[in-house]
């Protein structure tokens, strides 16, 4: 096995040269006419789910409450109606 070896801290690393610039002018991310990949979109759909076995399912892509109609609020995955008692995760 052969060991590896790393440069080691010294002042040529940690200080600047005189000739150096601290900042980046260049705009974030692209300079130019540059443009970035386009990404692609997700197409899967959750469902929301509910804790309770027999409660109601959600359709699929939307995040209204699958018992009411009304509108569920987010926390860490898991999602309560604002409305009513219903409460689930998103699947």
């Amino acid at each position: 096995m052969a060991l590896r070896t790393f440069p080691i801290m010294n002042a040529q690393l940690a200080e600047l040269r005189p000739d150096e610039s601290t900042t980046n002018d260049l705009p974030f991310p692209y300079h130019g006419d540059e443009r970035g990949l386009t990404l692609p979109q997700a197409n899967a759909r959750g469902v929301l789910r509910p804790d309770d076995p027999t409660g109601a399912v959600g359709a699929a892509g939307s995040t209204d409450c699958p018992d009411c109609g009304g509108e569920t609020v987010n926390g860490a995955g898991l999602f309560a109606c604002a409305d009513c008692a219903w409460s689930g995760s998103l699947r």
